[in-house]
């Protein structure tokens, strides 16, 4: 599939085929684009734990559940759930990863990289800084004891958390997978999955074959275009050139929007076939 029509056709799937699983190769080529998703500050912060449904207890199954994750649950054949190991930063602190990109030229020399730079200058004052920061945040519930983290620790792992989770969606699609990124019961995951305390949880992408049609009633509604981007300061709208939006509906990037017309007999249709209230 062309770049501009993954772009386009995303959705989020809700309705999948319970029936059909998601084939290995599948599955490992979504897991290494999310592998291959851009590091913040070169930290290797992303774990991730697969979870096939066939395998869960319809307790375990039942726990996980949401008041928004419900159906969902039962159909998804596999759930990928990501989290940023926050404790990556201390073993980052020899520079070694820094290095090795040194080393690999993604670090020009000409921008200043060295091996010198690093060890005097980016390590104590961006890593060791990251690290001892005095501004904190609790990591899970707010209690007295409970272990806190660099707020900014905190922000750079939820900003590698999205990127890698915007990798491993838009590569499903690519698959020809159907995807959403949705919410499961961390407490009851905590103990089925038993991941460190240090690893800050995010949203799991639900993973199968799509029930719906791939185009799912439409493109989603979005607020205007001058609403979120500006030009310089805010208040001043970007400028939005229609030629633009000609060429990229062309291209795939925008498309149809919803509602299509038949999506509610589509609804009615798929939800009967899956045995779901109509």
């Amino acid at each position: 599939m062309e770049f501009a029509e993954v772009i386009g056709g995303r959705r989020s799937i809700r309705l999948f085929r319970p029936w059909r699983p998601v084939e290995r190769e599948k599955l490992q080529t979504v897991l290494e684009a999310m592998r291959l998703a851009p590091r913040l500050l070169g930290l290797d912060l992303i774990r991730i734990v697969v979870v096939h449904r066939e395998r869960l207890s319809a307790e375990e199954l039942g726990a996980l559940k949401t008041p928004t994750t419900t159906s969902q649950l039962d159909m998804a054949p596999v759930l990928i759930v990501p989290f940023a190991d926050l404790g990556a930063l201390e073993g980052a602190l020899d520079g070694a990863s820094l290095r090795a990109l040194a080393a690999a030229g993604a670090l020009p020399r000409s921008l200043g990289w060295s091996d010198d730079f690093i060890e005097t200058t980016v390590v104590p004052e961006v890593y060791r800084a990251l690290a001892d920061d005095e501004d904190r945040v609790a990591l899970g519930r707010r209690t007295e004891d409970a272990q806190t983290v660099s707020r900014r620790l905190m922000v750079a792992a939820t900003t590698a958390l999205g990127l890698a989770q915007t990798h491993g969606l838009l590569c499903a699609f690519d698959q020809g997978l159907g995807a959403q990124l949705s919410a499961i019961n961390f407490a009851a995951a905590k103990e089925l999955l038993g991941y460190p305390d240090d690893w800050l949880p995010s949203s799991p992408i639900f993973l199968g074959y799509p029930a719906e049609s791939a185009a799912a009633g439409g493109q989603r509604p979005r607020e205007p275009f001058e609403r979120d981007f500006f030009l310089g300061r805010y208040g001043v709208p970007f400028p939005r050139d229609l030629e633009v939006t000609r060429q990229l509906a062309d291209e795939g990037v925008l498309q149809a929007p919803a509602p299509l017309p038949w999506r509610r007999a589509e609804l009615r249709g798929v939800a009967s076939m899956l045995g779901l209230p109509t």
